[in-house]
């Protein structure tokens, strides 16, 4: 059986998606496993840095059906979709997970919803994120990471408040290729995003815009600041442990590093992609 796994990525919206979609992806070794993502690139970063072993892009959300045939289960994140097309999808497939972390997604009818924030019937509750990050590492880092995508370059007027704090940058997936150059003067270190893994294995402190690079920096262990608005990933920050400073400052990420708070792991482990992945064999298997 070939289980279908689709996640939204372009240089606007970043890799959140990818990351949480490839790590649970990862839980179904004893079946066949299929990527798609919207585009080539994200794809093929998807098995040479994450670790799934089939991927493609597909240009446009809607050719899942070049490659699916009806009846096919498919676990799908993406907001793409209007209602039409939502509902078409529910009514191919044989069965139709969705990952959202909007907080106030419901699941309709036909379809099972994957979220942290809800439970609930044909919701599976949980938090995606990928095992390898959960473990005993060698934390020495203090690791900047804006994250995949900055379409508008704002890590170039950022990083000047940024120096003094001694850090290495972890470049994003989509960053134009100059952005090294302009910015080098203001970090100790500059790691390709192909090193993504073993740099936040290695952080002991980690500051991000990604909401999504927070949390798996923080089962990592690592003393992790978030900067920006994310309503969908706001409440899992904070029950995580993830010192959240809103809009970036210089004095507020000052505070930030002087706060002596530490992640909360066992949160996080609790709420595992292994556990959505148990509940979506259940279901697989039953007839429901």
């Amino acid at each position: 059986m070939t289980i279908y796994f689709y996640a939204q990525t372009d240089n606007r919206t970043g890799l959140d998606r990818l990351r949480r979609t490839v790590a649970l992806l990862k839980e179904f070794s004893e079946f066949d496993t299929y990527l798609m993502t919207t585009e080539f690139r994200s794809a093929t970063y998807a098995k040479r840095v994450l670790g799934a072993k089939k991927a493609v892009g597909i240009e446009d959300f809607r050719n899942i059906g070049t490659i699916c045939e009806r009846g096919d289960i498919i676990i799908y994140d993406s907001d793409e979709h209007n209602p039409t097309i939502h509902q078409e999808m529910i009514q191919y497939f044989g069965k139709f997970f969705r990952i959202s972390y909007d907080p106030d997604v419901l699941p309709i009818e036909g379809e099972f919803l994957i979220s942290p924030h809800k439970v609930g019937e044909r919701i599976i509750n949980g938090i995606l994120i990928d095992r390898d990050y959960f473990g005993e590492f060698m934390k020495e880092k203090r690791v900047f990471f804006y994250g995949d995508s900055d379409y508008e370059k704002k890590i170039v007027s950022l990083s000047k408040d940024l120096k003094e704090f001694e850090l290495d940058l972890l470049e994003g997936f989509y960053f134009f290729v100059d952005i090294s150059e302009k910015v080098k003067y203001y970090f100790k270190n500059i790691y390709d995003a192909e090193d993504y893994p073993e740099i936040l294995q290695s952080a002991a402190l980690f500051i991000s815009h990604s909401a999504q690079s927070a949390l798996e920096a923080a089962a990592t262990g690592a003393k992790t600041i978030y900067f920006g608005q994310d309503e969908a990933y706001e409440q899992i920050l904070q029950r995580a442990g993830v010192v959240h400073i809103g809009d970036f400052s210089k004095i507020r990420l000052q505070e930030a590093i002087l706060q002596n708070q530490l992640p909360k792991t066992d949160f996080l482990r609790n709420s595992s992609v292994e556990k959505v992945a148990k509940e979506i064999k259940s279901l697989i298997k039953s007839n429901c």
